[in-house]
């Protein structure tokens, strides 16, 4: 570990759960106890440190508050700062109530996306033989910031905080106008899942494409038991309306 990297020696995850850190080679120097994430400080440099124990397993938080943590180089005469940023847990396993681990002493950062911590195999992806899986894991982005001086050094931390503000505000559509989908493809194929129109060749496709507003009319259909499907250019995914579509005689 660069001597550099140990100038992050305070750990910020939540408003009450913030605090100085002992360095990886405290706890190189530590006895061990019944795990191996787990040690107790007995010749620390810092003598705050010693007796006490240090787990990565004591950081953890739920799914639902696991949005921003990270390291601030509290001492510093320019205190700088590194940050994990996560405004919403939708994609992680387990759900809002699930523990999983943030930060601890190296430093590290981590952001847990999938894992069986705290769960067991209960929670395990497993796939089946030609299973197709499509999930978008984020959006998180790492912030860095600074201080002019060493007493603005825990400013830092509301600012990470004010920026998952903004960043979570970011995501979602609050104002403005929404995009018309101009020149989408949309059709009626067998029932299927979305995108399986690709791989069917036993019954009849009727497609059409959206004007400018997004409106769409499809003619002179045979009737049958359809589901409507719909793609755009240069965007990724396929959709599919979930309700099966009746098309009758007359």
């Amino acid at each position: 570990m660069n001597d550099q990297w140990h100038r992050f020696n305070y750990m910020a995850i939540e408003d009450n759960m913030q605090k100085r850190m002992p360095t990886m080679r405290d706890r190189n120097k530590s006895q061990p106890l019944d795990y191996p994430e787990a040690v107790l400080l007995t010749n620390a440099g810092d003598p705050q440190f010693r007796g006490e124990v240090d787990d990565k397993y004591q950081y953890s938080i739920e799914n639902k508050d696991n949005k921003v943590h990270g390291w601030i180089s509290v001492d510093s005469d320019s205190p700088v700062s590194f940050w994990m940023i996560t405004p919403s847990n939708e994609f992680r396993n387990g759900g809002p109530n699930k523990l999983d681990l943030t930060s601890h002493t190296d430093p590290i950062t981590l952001n847990m996306f999938v894992s069986t911590h705290y769960a067991g195999q209960e929670v395990v992806m497993s796939f089946k033989e030609g299973e197709t899986y499509k999930k978008v894991f984020g959006p998180a982005f790492v912030y860095l910031n600074s201080a002019k001086t060493k007493d603005d050094s825990l400013s830092l931390w509301s600012d990470a905080v004010d920026q998952l503000i903004s960043f979570f505000h970011l995501r979602y559509i609050n104002g403005g106008r929404l995009q018309d989908a101009n020149n989408a493809y949309v059709g009626l194929a067998l029932p299927g899942d979305a995108g399986s129109w690709q791989r069917e060749s036993k019954g009849y496709q009727f497609w059409t494409r959206t004007d400018r507003k997004g409106h769409f009319k499809i003619e002179n259909i045979i009737p049958g038991v359809y589901n409507l499907y719909a793609w755009v250019s240069g965007f990724i995914g396929d959709y599919k309306y979930n309700t099966t579509i009746l098309i009758t005689q007359g």
